[in-house]
């Protein structure tokens, strides 16, 4: 055969036929070096390609793609509480064999999802689907985080230089690549900053900043003529009524008016709260102009919503709950836990670190929500899975009861509940309060039932729970999880605690306990832990009277896992 004629096999020989003749081993190794979108692009070119990119015999190229982008390792992530809410049919955990035959992480799932979560956060769509799939994206790479390394076995990082290293409040190991990348996303996009257009619904769900229209996007023509639409005020249940305020919305419609939101978008909105809430406003810079602007306006709207009397329900036991679609079960409302974090935080970042004593800083960053950062988590006892045992500091945020009963009940103008009331030179008061906390077997919290938080709920696995009937579904049954009880003192032994941690029905872990005063019940908490077990993001909750009196005030409060060996009561003032 001359030169010319094997030239001219070359060039008409079929590409495909040159890949096939490839082992599959050598093709998947070259596309681990490439961009998961190239591989996607490839997978696009042939059938061939198309089976050997998405139709593999194991997960080697998709673990690969994943770990080089890189992310924490799946197989490091710990069990999160189940969400028992979901009737579907559970899925198999790993359902691929890896590469040696073992079963494997859904490597390619996760890596998908968080393409399209990058993609979708770039983009500045405004489309809620898309970013109900960013916002999915974004919650299960905090999911399966690597939880931290105890301090015994970690290994000592530079850390980066917006979060100095911080030894009183978590303990920190290897960096989390997943935490890294949501932060870096956030960041970057401010994607949390839009606010969803729901298409084809009715109007845009208001963001908590009054949505003054210089920041937020025009709506498309589409969703401007929805918004011409909306109904009058007989809606029916399947959409949910917000009040607004006074301040413009956008140019289709006044904030004045009553927005409505249909059923199957309220998860969109519970989705991105409970990302604003890990924030936990982070991402604001105290020294920027604009950034301190969209503070303060942050701040008016979460008292306005906190310090809102009506908020408090006994079918929403008096905490940051809301009612699912059966109008029953309880679930975490994020929203309201937004809200919270919000007052809370900006009140500290008006105190001085030195007047916070002891403890100086506060975790408000992404990696404080990583399993296992509280401080001394290593040191637990082995069945206290929530951290519970040892030594907490509690933020406790309340206004003048005056002031409280003004803003709700008040006649005069401009009458209640409006968010004026918040305006400059208003301001609320802090309360440092240390609390020493251990477990309690379930026989000893009953044993004084006078002594315990009232809660009118039922365990979702009763017989009550299954008949119709009015009462709240509350706490689950999870083998994994399972309830624990404990108790403790406050305010240097002056008042004693009693509470239990427990798992509600979408996974949310669920903190409840009481103060008692001269053996008399006088305060309730009802909180819920932020992040993953035993993490330094701490709890975020609302207080109020113990027996839940019409006239009880109530207010939010977080608190956070502190140093044991701290001297006694130092934690129960500010310096």
């Amino acid at each position: 055969m001359t030169t010319s004629d094997a030239a001219s096999d070359v060039v008409n020989h079929n590409p495909t036929s040159m890949l096939q003749s490839l082992p599959p081993e050598v093709l998947e190794r070259v596309l681990t070096f490439s961009n998961p979108r190239d591989v996607s692009r490839f997978a696009q070119t042939c059938r061939f390609a198309r089976k050997l990119v998405y139709e593999p015999n194991d997960q080697f190229l998709w673990r690969e793609l994943y770990l080089g982008r890189p992310f924490d390792d799946l197989r490091n992530a710990i069990p999160i509480p189940r969400r028992q809410s979901d009737t579907s049919e559970p899925e198999e955990e790993f359902p691929m064999p890896d590469i040696k035959g073992v079963s494997s992480p859904p490597w390619q799932q996760e890596l998908q999802r968080r393409t399209q979560a990058e993609l979708v956060a770039a983009s500045g769509t405004r489309n809620a689907r898309l970013l109900q799939k960013a916002y999915e994206g974004f919650l299960g790479a905090i999911e399966t985080a690597t939880p931290a390394i105890p301090t015994g076995d970690q290994v000592e990082e530079k850390q980066p230089e917006s979060k100095p290293a911080d030894k009183d409040n978590a303990t920190v190991g290897v960096r989390s690549e997943n935490l890294h990348w949501v932060d870096r996303i956030l960041r970057k996009t401010r994607v949390l900053d839009l606010v969803p257009a729901y298409t084809g619904a009715i109007v845009d769900i208001p963001s908590l900043e009054e949505l003054e229209s210089a920041s937020t996007p025009s709506e498309s023509s589409d969703q401007k003529e929805s918004t011409d639409k909306r109904p009058n005020s007989t809606a029916d249940k399947s959409t949910q009524t917000v009040g607004l305020g006074s301040a413009k919305v956008n140019d289709a419609y006044d904030a004045s008016d009553v927005c409505w939101i249909p059923a199957h978008f309220r998860e969109v909105h519970q989705m991105r709260s409970r990302l604003r809430a890990y924030v936990a406003l982070s991402h604001e810079n105290s020294f920027d102009v604009e950034s301190r602007a969209r503070m303060g306006r942050l701040r008016s709207a979460s008292r306005a919503f906190v310090y809102d009397m009506r908020k408090y329900q006994q079918q929403t036991l008096w905490g940051p709950f809301r009612l699912g679609e059966d109008e029953r079960t309880l679930l975490v409302d994020w929203e309201h836990i937004e809200h919270i974090m919000n007052v809370v935080s900006l009140k500290l970042r008006e105190v001085p670190l030195a007047s916070l004593g002891y403890y100086k800083k506060a975790p408000f960053h992404l990696d404080a929500l990583r399993a296992n950062t509280m401080i001394d988590a290593h040191k637990l006892p082995k069945d206290d899975w929530a951290g519970v045992t040892g030594r907490w500091r509690r933020f406790v945020c309340f206004m003048d009861y005056r002031d409280l009963y003004m803003y709700n009940y008040s006649l005069l103008p401009p009458g209640p509940h409006d968010p004026s009331f918040f305006d400059d030179p208003f301001d609320e008061a802090l309360r440092p309060v240390e609390l020493h906390l251990s477990l309690i077997s379930r026989e000893d919290y009953f044993r004084e039932p006078s002594r315990i938080p009232i809660d009118p709920s039922v365990l979702a696995s009763s017989p009550e729970a299954k008949l119709p009937g009015k009462r709240s579904i509350g706490d689950c049954e999870d083998p994994v999880f399972p309830t624990l009880y404990f108790k403790g003192v406050s305010h240097g032994a002056a008042a004693t605690v009693r509470g239990k941690v427990s798992v509600l029905s979408d996974g949310a872990v669920r903190w409840q306990f009481v103060t008692t005063y001269d053996g008399r019940m006088q305060w309730s908490a009802e909180g819920v832990q932020l992040g993953h077990v035993r993490s330094a993001a701490g709890i975020a909750g609302i207080w109020t009277g113990a027996h839940h009196d019409r006239d009880d005030p109530a207010g939010p409060f977080w608190m956070v896992k502190v140093n044991d060996n701290l001297p006694p009561g130092v934690l129960n003032a500010l310096y």
